[in-house]
C-alpha cells in the first residue's frame, strides 16, 4: 500500500504561469506542466508577469530574466494583496547555491528547484501548493 504524497487537484481547472526568458528552458517547462494537465499561461520577464499573474493559481519563476531578478518579481507579488499568497515555485539552472536558494525563500517563494527539473516533482509541488492555498480556479 502506497502512501499518496501530493493532493489531488483536478488540474484542467488551474493555470499555471512560467515565467522564463529562456525559450528552451520556457517550452520544456510548459510541455510537462500542460501534459500534466494544467493551463498554461507564459511570459519572458518580470514586468510582463506582473502584469499576468491576477489571472493564475501558482507562478513558475524563473531567477534570471531580463528586466527584473525573480527575486525582485517575487518581493513585488508578496507585497501586493491580490498575490501575497500566490504560489511561488523558483526554478534556476543559473541561481543554484545554498545562498542563492536561502535568499530565493527569504524573497517569499514556497520552493526553489535547481535546473533541469523532474517534472513529476514540479507537478507535485504545485498540487500541493495550490491544494494548500485553496488557489483561484481558472
Amino acid at each position: 500500500m502506497s502512501a499518496q504524497l501530493s493532493p489531488v487537484i483536478d488540474r484542467t481547472h488551474y493555470s499555471v504561469l512560467v515565467v522564463d526568458d529562456n525559450p528552451a528552458n520556457r517550452y520544456a517547462t510548459v510541455r510537462s506542466l500542460r501534459a500534466g494537465g494544467f493551463n498554461i499561461m507564459e511570459a519572458t520577464a518580470g514586468a510582463e508577469a506582473l502584469e499576468l499573474v491576477d489571472y493564475v493559481s501558482a507562478v513558475v519563476l524563473d531567477v534570471h530574466l531580463p528586466d527584473l531578478l525573480g527575486f525582485e518579481v517575487c518581493r513585488l507579488l508578496r507585497a501586493r494583496k491580490g498575490t501575497a499568497t500566490l504560489p511561488v515555485v523558483y526554478v534556476s539552472a543559473q541561481y543554484v547555491t545554498q545562498s542563492d536558494q536561502e535568499h530565493g525563500m527569504a524573497t517569499g517563494a514556497d520552493a526553489y528547484m535547481v535546473a533541469p527539473v523532474d517534472p513529476q516533482a514540479l507537478l507535485a509541488t504545485l498540487d500541493h501548493l495550490i491544494a494548500e492555498r485553496g488557489g483561484p480556479r481558472h
